[in-house]
């Protein structure tokens, strides 16, 4: 199974520790039942809540999706957004802290507008009518995807799968 981890810090050895031993007990976990414990076990340890850009950001986004009431919140969002994507591996679990780039594509050369880290399963894109390419760190190997953004109202979904189960 990929893992992605965000910016650790070593100055705090009171977060070394706490992460420390929640690896730990995730190892065990996963040891005992298998990797979809994995996913219900983080869940669990580490509630966490959707990020959002900030306003002054080139493109309006969010992220996250991480438990019931992370999913629900992007849910009840997804209609101001008009590229939504997905990440997960092949058996259905979803992925986390998953690097991405977004560029549009216009002659002669394609241009990055932004890139991030998807702090959950979900990012959900406010992109202006047109042409670009998605790309994303899956399995270590960047992959990429051309989506078509329309006006308001109109969604384009697209997923990355990693092939690590």
């Amino acid at each position: 199974m990929s893992t992605h981890l965000s910016t650790f810090n070593t100055q705090n050895p009171q977060r070394t520790c706490r992460l420390s031993m929640l690896s730990g007990l995730l190892a065990v976990a996963v040891a005992l039942q298998g990797a979809p414990l994995l996913a219900a076990a983080a869940d669990g340890a580490a509630r966490t809540t959707n990020t959002t850009s900030a306003p002054q950001e080139a493109i309006s986004w969010m992220s996250g999706g991480v438990g019931d009431e992370a999913l629900a919140e992007m849910q009840q969002a997804a209609a101001a957004y008009n590229v939504h994507v997905m990440f997960s591996n092949q058996t259905g679990n979803y992925l986390a802290g998953i690097p991405f780039t977004v560029a549009q594509l216009a002659p002669p050369n394609a241009r990055e507008i932004y890139s991030g880290v998807s702090q959950g399963p979900l990012l959900y894109l406010k992109l202006p009518p047109g042409s670009y390419k998605i790309s994303a760190d899956i399995d270590g190997v960047w992959k990429s995807q051309q989506v078509q953004a329309g006006a308001s109202g109109s969604t384009t979904k697209l997923s990355f799968v990693s092939h690590d189960k």
